[in-house]
């Protein structure tokens, strides 16, 4: 006998009879019970939380199964050390039979908390936004929530802001702190200029991504988020219906969704009740970029103890982005000539970053610290 989750019928023939069932999804407090069994027949193994299993995978008990056994098999391999929380997600990801790398690429999440130079109200609110995640259970099983919300318990986040002021590190840092793999779409790969190709894309992707039990991250969204149009052609009619449904989608989906935005003025204000969160990343002020600036070198790298990380901060507006961009170019720089990262070398960097934005800086611009050029 054959079990199968979207149809019901029967067909037979002379060797084999076959009868597809329908199977509704398990609820989060199923799915908690599954994991709870599995992880108490383990303990040795692991002590990670049920709870925080069944929140981020919502498996079939054959896939809960082969996780532990995959588990007890890393356990094995790391000298029989309690496995952490990451680990037995991996475990869990082994089990996946998506295939949601043809549509989206996986982002390998490396920044926490303490890299993300946010004002602390946008830091507090993403914070929020993890705890749907990680409470999911006490509120919608324990406290009943579910008999009130039946539709749209995913969680949609929208990071808003200029260019280069950290809305791909924000979502590394949201998928570290849950411990779930991203995938990022191409949006140009979704969108289509043929009659519904669109929404079957979409569909494809995120039926996909149920399987995976993955964040989707969408960056620069305004192509597909934009302001409706007045209908005027089939096409404007086209592009309302593809946005309407990407919400949908997203409304749908029981993980996490985020997208990205340079220009907030460009959404459609009415979509903003269909998103959970909507953060806002303001261009960095000099004592922000100050924090940046001392953050960017790692602590391998041998950096010259009299950089002045608040010179630099003061007389050169620019985005985290781009700091970034001149921290890489300066390192380079140094190991080119078998030395530290030097004053000299990140000035040398910020001109060549400047005139790539279209802006020139001559040597006078630098005041005091002219005379290293």
């Amino acid at each position: 006998m054959i079990f199968q989750t979207k149809s019901m019928k029967i067909k037979e023939n002379k060797r084999l009879s076959v009868i597809n069932i329908t199977l509704e999804d398990l609820s989060i407090k199923e799915s908690y019970a599954i994991w709870k069994s599995s992880l108490d027949a383990s303990k040795e193994i692991t002590n990670v939380s049920a709870r925080e299993m069944a929140n981020k995978f919502q498996f079939t008990p054959g896939q809960v199964k082969s996780a532990i056994k995959e588990a007890k098999s890393l356990w094995y391999k790391n000298g029989c050390k309690l496995l952490k929380e990451k680990d037995l997600c991996k475990c869990a990801y082994a089990q996946s039979i998506s295939k949601i790398s043809d549509k989206a690429v996986l982002i390998r999440p490396a920044h926490k908390w303490d890299d993300l130079v946010l004002a602390e109200s946008e830091k507090e609110m993403i914070r929020s936004a993890c705890d749907q995640i990680k409470y999911r259970h006490i509120v919608y099983d324990e406290w009943g929530m579910s008999s009130r919300i039946l539709y749209g318990k995913g969680l949609s986040m929208l990071f808003a802001g200029p260019p280069g002021t950290g809305k791909t590190m924000a979502a590394q840092v949201v998928a570290n702190e849950l411990g779930l793999e991203m995938y990022k779409t191409d949006l140009s790969q979704i969108v289509s200029k043929y009659i519904g190709e669109t929404e079957k894309n979409l569909s494809d992707l995120f039926s996909e991504a149920k399987k995976s039990n993955v964040i989707l991250f969408f960056d620069e969204t305004d192509a597909i988020l934009g302001k409706r149009t007045e209908v005027k052609d089939s096409h404007d009619k086209n592009a309302n219906i593809e946005t309407s449904y990407l919400l949908q989608k997203m409304e749908e989906y029981d993980g996490i969704t985020i997208m990205t935005t340079n220009y907030l003025e460009n959404i459609d204000q009415a979509f903003f009740r269909r998103i959970n969160y909507v953060v806002h990343f303001a261009f960095p002020n000099a004592a922000a970029r100050e924090k940046i600036w001392k953050n960017i070198f790692p602590k391998k790298m041998p950096v010259n103890p009299d950089i002045d990380f608040k010179y630099l901060s003061e007389n050169f507006e620019i985005s985290g982005g781009s700091i970034k961009n001149i921290a890489i170019n300066t390192a380079f720089m140094a190991a080119r000539n078998s030395d530290n990262v030097k004053m000299e070398y990140i000035l040398k960097s910020i001109i060549y970053e400047l005139k790539k934005q279209g802006n020139t800086l001559i040597k006078d611009d630098l005041g005091e610290y002219a005379y290293l050029l």
